[in-house]
This record gives C-alpha cells, sequence and structure tokens, in this order.
C-alpha cells in the first residue's frame, strides 16, 4: 500500500509518497488543479492508495478530486496532530513526510468529514452568524460617534422608531452626521439581507423535525436549532454525548472556565447563544423538568435527568 501525506496551502500542496516499509518513493510539490492532482494519483494506478491530509479552507474541494481516485481519505485533526509529533524544524518536506509516517503506522487523529448537506447548511448559518456581527459593528460605530459628541440616547432601542425620530433630531458636526447616517444607511441594507436568511432558516427548520424538538427548549430558535444541527453534523461521530455537548462551545456567554479557556480557539467558528445563563432561573428550571420528553441530540431522553447530565453538566 503507498501512503501519501499532503501539506496543504491554497495554489498548491507538497506531497510525500511512502512505501509500506517506510521508504520515500516520491516528494515534491503539487498545483491545486484538478488534472495535476489527478495526474498524480493515477500514476499509482493498481495500487492501493490512502492520503492523510489536515483539516483546513481547502479540504472540501481537494476532497472532490482526490478521493475518487484513492482508496482512503484521512481528514487529520490539526491541532491532536501537533501533540503527537511536534518537531522544531517545520518545513513542507517535514510536515507532509510525518503525516505520511503517522498513517503508516495509523496514528493518526482522524477528524469527521463532513457530507455537502452539513457543509451547505453551516455555510448559510455562518453566513448569517457574519452579517449579524457587521451589523453590530455598525451600531457600536454610532454609539461611539454619539460618545465622542456628549450624546446620550434617551430611549432603550436607538435603532427603533423612537430611536430613529432621536438621531434625525439630534444636534452633531457634519462629519459627525456623515458618519451617523452612513452607518444608518448600511444597517438598513444589513437588516434586509439577514430578513432574507432568516426566511430561508424558517422554511428549511420547518422540515425538519429535530429543529422542532429543539424548539421545546427554552432559549432556543429557528435560528439557533438550525446553527446547532449545522455545527454539530452527523451525531454518530461522538462517542459520548459530552462530547457532543462541548462541541458548539455552549458555555461561552455564562461566565465558566471552560468557556473563557476556550474562547481564543474559537473565535472563527458560528456559536449559538449560551442556554446555561437561563437554565439558572428558577422559573425555567420548573418548566423543563415537567417536560421529561426533551431531545437530546437526536434521541429524546428518556428521563429528564438523563436529558440534564447531557445538556448542562457535560456542558457547564
Amino acid at each position: 500500500m503507498i501512503h501519501v501525506g499532503v501539506d496543504l496551502h491554497q495554489r498548491f500542496c507538497y506531497m510525500t509518497a511512502l512505501e509500506a516499509r517506510g521508504k520515500i518513493l516520491q516528494a515534491g510539490p503539487v498545483t491545486n488543479e484538478k488534472l495535476a492532482l489527478r495526474r498524480y494519483f493515477r500514476q499509482f494506478r493498481g495500487k492501493e492508495v490512502q492520503v492523510a491530509v489536515e483539516a483546513c479552507g481547502f479540504w472540501p474541494a481537494f476532497r472532490e478530486v482526490v478521493e475518487p481516485e484513492v482508496k482512503r481519505l484521512v481528514l487529520v485533526h490539526p491541532q491532536r496532530v501537533k501533540a503527537i509529533a511536534s518537531a522544531k524544524l517545520k518545513n513542507d518536506r517535514v510536515d507532509s513526510e510525518t503525516l505520511a509516517h503517522l498513517l503508516r503506522c495509523d496514528l493518526l487523529p482522524e477528524s469527521w468529514k463532513a457530507d455537502r448537506e452539513t457543509q451547505a447548511r453551516r455555510q448559510q448559518v455562518r453566513l448569517r452568524a457574519t452579517l449579524v456581527r457587521q451589523r453590530t459593528r455598525l451600531k457600536n460605530q454610532v454609539h461611539a460617534v454619539l460618545h465622542q459628541q456628549g450624546q446620550r440616547s434617551p430611549v432603550t432601542d436607538l435603532f427603533g422608531k423612537r430611536g430613529r425620530l432621536w438621531l434625525a433630531g439630534v444636534k452633531l458636526p457634519v462629519q459627525a452626521r456623515e458618519s451617523v447616517n452612513v452607518c444608518l444607511r448600511m444597517i438598513d441594507r444589513y437588516n434586509e439581507e439577514i430578513q432574507k436568511q432568516n426566511l430561508q432558516l424558517s422554511e428549511q427548520a420547518k422540515q425538519d423535525e429535530r429543529v422542532q424538538w429543539l424548539l421545546t427548549i427554552p432559549g432556543i430558535g429557528e435560528c439557533s436549532a438550525m446553527m446547532l444541527l449545522a455545527e454539530i453534523g452527523d451525531r454518530d461521530g461522538f462517542t459520548t454525548k459530552k462530547h457532543c455537548a462541548v462541541t458548539p462551545d455552549w458555555c461561552r456567554g455564562c461566565g465558566s472556565r471552560r468557556g473563557k479557556r476556550r474562547g481564543a480557539a474559537s473565535r472563527g467558528r458560528a456559536r449559538p447563544g449560551c442556554a446555561g445563563s437561563w437554565w439558572k432561573r428558577r422559573r425555567w428550571r420548573r418548566v423543563v423538568l415537567r417536560r421529561p420528553s426533551v431531545i437530546m441530540n437526536g434521541w429524546r431522553a428518556k428521563s429528564t435527568s438523563t436529558w440534564r447530565a447531557w445538556r448542562w453538566r457535560a456542558s457547564c
């Protein structure tokens, strides 16, 4: 069997091919084009080939081209493989050769490869999260301009009807007024795009039974439910319920030490709102404790204690 380690980049990838005993057969860069990648793996025609590549932004396109040409494609967890094989000298040749040797010895921490449906759902919910994040930045910019000019809003919602009327009548310098007007126009545009995404997610949520189960949990709406399904993906990829609970970064907003510790490592991932904060409220506890049939990762929990153990103890 041929073992190929791939150090994947945006424009090219460095590949190292090893035989079963560890002898290097071929090593060198290959451009990230369909014809070049297919030509490289078809030279091993008649032999079984397995490939190891670290998870990165380009791996879905790499998978579409390479997977039909090889026997097995292993998606490697980048952080865990560093803990297994850390080296002072790091370059494309060393990294690809290390992946090939670990693949040959079956020591690679494998990651789950999301299917096309899950990838499409993730892209949609992350697009909405990006739009909301950009809109929040614009709102913060408006607040900053008002703060610089010593103006304080008399209403709670500065961007509601009463807040817009107050913004239209407040006296501001020319440049400050221009900044506020530009931000308001862009906020209106973002509101339209976010509303379109909400409608699309709402239509998809009505067709998914798992979303209806998740909606029985107080504090989770249609968008949060779709985000959970997108980020969790296939439930069979988790060995225990604890692994499933910590994956979407539940406790970022409830002040737990685990949430603070994982904050820097999870900034690039779409995060649902933490429901741990409302669990501390007694009135919501009474509501949940009276519902024994709450969803637990796609299954109905047999008892409330089982659901609580999965949902809160594992996450907080």
